[in-house]
């Protein structure tokens, strides 16, 4: 497993995926696939393949020794070709003792023992191999490890396709920046929509295991880390609806009673896999009592969710504090970091589309330029709230959100 490579499979797995949501192209997908799949199992090598029309491609490797990097072999030749062609995960013991193999292309290898997955069951397009130079039979929990790290795989592969297309788009229209901007946001909402289908589906999958009887509960650790990092891909995707839909006017939250300390408390949960993948821990303070809000439930979660991501990749401590009190009949909620700050001439602009925080002389420094901070301004305003920035002695920053506890009306 990977404990053989220094790292916890879950931690491993998870680092993955978050790795995998913000690669841009097919080579970072491979290195980064390469080289988890060995080490989730603690393997000796790994192959990446892809699906050439009607041949298989070995596109990758990393292995003690070299296998077929580069070579295409016809889909009915090969066990990669098998398992994409009946959408069906394979676990060899014994290389020579299974039909599926081709002998003849195996012993010059090292590999005795095989598992292959492939990437996507619906139309695979390629899969992941993992082999072991003496006999070894791969245990479900392994097996499963490789089959979340295929998933996340086909997300990262759509998500790049999806990107390139924006690009080639967006350079079509290039006849002045106005129209090129205003491309540019129809387009996010494009990626939106295609980053929320796979990710729904992990999410989903990650449910159901979650939910099943048959799942150890040494296992389910693992199960929920995949399930926040499936997460960060669709609140992405919604943060970038949202946003489109603020330009256009149709943003409008859907008020109802809330209860407080339970979203506080779901915020928590659905962030911890995150926190204790960075070595952090979120630890919430709440003086509510029986404080409830009117307001979007799902909404504001994001926005506290987006927050403490937000601060987990900045923190410099163990803790990221999460506090929420009423304060003369207002929720104010605050989230903080021990991180480098935010300077004071970039309070405001860091919630504005697009914004970089430059990094300065700090190489720890995370940089953000997205849209989930200006997402919670939005989000914060409609709800007729504040959001705001204030330093935290001695060093790092406090997100605060001031929210009124019953909506304004708007005029008839």
């Amino acid at each position: 497993m990977a404990q053989k490579y220094g790292m916890d499979p879950t931690l491993r797995l998870v680092r993955a995926v978050q790795e995998l949501s913000m690669a841009r192209n097919i080579d970072t997908v491979m290195a980064i696939v390469r080289t988890a799949a060995r080490e989730l199992t603690g393997a000796d090598g790994a192959s990446f393949v892809l699906r050439d029309g009607p041949f298989c491609h070995y596109v990758d490797e990393d292995a003690i020794a070299p296998l077929w990097k580069g070579q295409r072999f016809p889909l009915e030749a090969c066990v990669s070709g098998w398992a994409m062609l009946h959408r069906e995960r394979v676990v060899i013991e014994d290389i020579y003792a299974d039909p599926r193999v081709p002998a003849d292309a195996y012993r010059p290898t090292f590999v005795k023992s095989l598992v292959m997955v492939p990437i996507r069951t619906l139309a695979p397009v390629g899969a992941i191999g993992n082999y072991w130079a003496s006999r070894h039979l791969a245990t479900e929990s392994e097996v499963q490890l490789l089959a979340a790290l295929a998933d996340s795989t086909s997300v990262a592969m759509e998500n790049i396709e999806v990107y390139r297309t924006l690009e080639e788009r967006i350079a079509q229209r290039t006849a002045q920046l106005v129209e090129a901007q205003r491309q540019k946001e129809q387009m996010a909402a494009l990626i939106a929509h295609d980053l929320k289908s796979p990710a729904n589906g992990i999410l989903l999958t990650c449910k159901a295991r979650l939910r099943s009887a048959n799942v150890p509960d040494a296992d389910k650790r693992y199960w929920r880390g995949i399930e926040a990092s499936a997460d960060v891909i669709n609140r992405l995707a919604l943060n970038l609806v949202d946003v489109a839909r603020s330009d256009d006017g149709s943003f409008k939250p859907r008020a109802a009673d809330v209860d407080m300390e339970a979203l506080l408390g779901s915020v928590v949960e659905r962030m911890a896999p995150l926190a204790e993948a960075r070595e952090q821990r979120i630890q919430l303070e709440a003086e509510l009592g029986d404080a409830r809000l009117e307001a979007d439930r799902e909404l504001l979660h994001r926005v506290l969710q987006n927050l403490v991501d937000n601060a987990l990749k900045h923190n410099r401590s163990e803790v990221v504090r999460l506090s929420a009190r009423d304060e003369h009949g207002r929720v104010q909620i605050r989230v903080i970091d021990e991180g480098p700050g935010v300077p004071e001439t970039m309070r405001q602009q860091v919630f504005d589309k697009y914004t970089k925080l430059d990094d300065g002389d700090d190489a720890n420094r995370t940089v953000s330029h997205g849209l989930g901070l200006a997402f919670c301004r939005i989000a914060v305003e409609a709800h007729g709230g504040r959001i705001w920035i204030e330093p935290n002695q001695p060093t790092g920053a406090a997100f605060v959100v001031e929210l009124p506890r019953q909506q304004p009306r708007a005029a008839s």
